[in-house]
C-alpha cells in the first residue's frame, strides 16, 4: 500500500469513528455540532475523510461524545495524545512514544517510512549485541 493510500485510510477510519460514535449516542450532524460547537457542515466533512480536523477539534468532538476516547481519535488523526487525557501509567505518556507520534504528523509519508525503517534498523542491531 502507498503512503497516500494509507494517509487517505487513517482520514477515513478517523472519519468512521466519529460517525460510529455519533450514531451510537443517537446525534444527528447538527445535535453534535451543537454540543461541541463545531459546524455540522465540518463534521460531516470529517466523517468523509474529506478534512483533516485540528487537534482542538478532536477533543472537542471526543468531549461531546459520549463513549469516546479522545486520545483514540487524536491519534487517528496522527497527534500525539494530550496528557491531561491519559493516565499517568499509560505507555501512550512516555515521551518517547509523543516523539514518535509528532514525527508522524510532522513529517511526509515518505520521511516518515524512512524514519520507521531506521528505528526498525536500529533496534535490530541493538537487539542482535
Amino acid at each position: 500500500m502507498d503512503n497516500q493510500h494509507s494517509e487517505w485510510t487513517d482520514k477515513e477510519k478517523l472519519g468512521q469513528t466519529i460517525r460510529l460514535l455519533r450514531l451510537t449516542n443517537n446525534l444527528s450532524l447538527r445535535d453534535l455540532a451543537e454540543r461541541s460547537g463545531i459546524s455540522y457542515s465540518f463534521i460531516s466533512s470529517i466523517e468523509k475523510g474529506r478534512f483533516s480536523p485540528s487537534r482542538d477539534t478532536i477533543i472537542a468532538l471526543g468531549q461531546a461524545l459520549e463513549g469516546a476516547d479522545s486520545n483514540e481519535l487524536l491519534m487517528l488523526a496522527g497527534f500525539a495524545p494530550h496528557a491531561g487525557l491519559v493516565k499517568e501509567e499509560s505507555s501512550l505518556y512516555e515521551p518517547e512514544v509523543q516523539f514518535i507520534l509528532r514525527a508522524k504528523r510532522d513529517l511526509t509519508p515518505k520521511a516518515f517510512k524512512t524514519f520507521m525503517r531506521i528505528a526498525e534498523q536500529t533496534k535490530k542491531a541493538l537487539e542482535d549485541e
